[in-house]
């Protein structure tokens, strides 16, 4: 069997969904697949941010999520119980001023109800396997149980994930680096915890760090690379039912190039890394966007040089930032040796840092 689509793009995460929905805000229907049998219930992913909020909004998915979500305007530093910094991200003139903490499953059950206002299904349960050229166009090779198609396509977007066909079949390097450590994540509810519950807490102990956010009522995402980290919670805190954890490894990894048209690719298919920053789902977000635009104005030759500069700019910042909470960097020995250093540093960067953390530090290039 065998089918010509215009488009075609692999992966229904939040990069592939959001690619749909802003090539039909343009006018244009993609067809999208997607491996997983039913949505994931779990995610790593769990901050919205500014730009992604803006990115979103002509298609009312960003009225939906503010609704949805709880917004987080401050993230604050602390070291032995004492809070050494503060980021005030309402301190940046923009519409959308904070963090939306959302989890990613919610995130992408809200635009693919977008995508289905429009007409537009997500068919899953089929597994892009290989890929190959047809003169000027891709043909992709589909997988649904024991059945197997053939889709012939104009240009194909792949938002598959870190194990991307497209890349793969392509032999486009994944450069990087991996760290040879363990961190956990926690989704468990947490009692009488000792600092602001509207906001993030970053925490520096002498073997690791720790974030906490929490999601909603005493429900807290808790993550990072102490050992044991639950026992690890600041004194008085009570740690009741534990909803998900997983335990996981870092890399910060940028493909060589993100284009072979007729094959694209975005988010985690052509970056992956450390979620510090909340950098991951928002960086496929734009992606999405970039790609629908230049789709819709026939330049998807600029793809590759307008994204990845990008990309790895902000994978290089997110590099650095890994260095406090590691107690093996230069960074994390400066922490923890002199605590008293971060108010001032804070304060040098302080500006640039909220603006970082909302997506803001670069243009789009459109």
């Amino acid at each position: 069997m065998s089918a010509e689509v215009n488009i075609l793009i692999i992966g229904a995460g939040p990069t592939g969904l959001a690619a749909a929905l802003f090539l039909a805000e343009r006018g244009h229907r993609a067809r999208i697949v997607e491996k997983r049998a039913t949505p994931a219930p779990w995610s790593k992913a769990f901050g919205v941010n500014a730009r992604s909020l803006s990115l979103l909004a002509t298609s009312g998915v960003t009225a939906q999520f503010l609704e949805n979500g709880r917004r987080m305007a401050r993230l604050n530093l602390h070291r032995h119980g004492r809070m050494l910094a503060t980021l005030r991200l309402d301190q940046v003139d923009d519409p959308f001023p904070f963090m939306l903490v959302q989890s990613q499953a919610d995130s992408e059950r809200l635009i693919e109800a977008a995508l289905g206002e429009r007409g537009i299904t997500v068919e899953r349960g089929i597994e892009a396997v290989a890929i190959e050229r047809d003169e000027d166009k891709a043909k992709v090779h589909l997988r649904a149980g024991n059945l197997n198609s053939t889709v012939i396509a104009d240009c194909v977007l792949d938002a598959s994930g870190a194990s991307s066909v497209a890349r793969k079949s392509l032999g486009i390097a994944f450069d990087g680096k991996a760290y040879n450590e363990s961190w956990q994540l926690f989704d468990v509810e947490l009692d009488n915890l000792p600092m602001p519950a509207s906001d993030g807490n970053i925490i520096i102990h002498d073997d690791g760090g720790m974030f906490l956010v929490r999601h909603y009522d005493n429900l807290w995402r808790v993550l990072g690379n102490v050992p044991n980290m639950l026992d690890h919670l600041p004194n008085g805190t009570k740690a009741g039912r534990i909803h998900w954890e997983s335990d996981f490894e870092i890399a910060n990894r940028v493909a060589g190039r993100f284009a072979e048209p007729p094959f694209f690719l975005a988010g985690d298919a052509a970056h992956i890394h450390s979620g510090i920053g909340a950098r991951g789902m928002n960086l496929g977000i734009e992606d999405a966007y970039v790609f629908a635009s230049l789709y819709d104005r026939r330049q998807l030759d600029c793809y590759d040089r307008l994204r990845r500069p990008v990309v790895e700019k902000v994978v290089s910042q997110i590099k650095r930032a890994m260095g406090p909470p590691r107690p093996s960097t230069v960074a994390g020995r400066i922490v923890r040796a002199a605590p008293w250093l971060v108010p001032v540093a804070v304060n040098l960067v302080r500006n640039a840092a909220q603006r970082w953390l909302l997506g803001l530090d670069h243009e789009l290039g459109l």
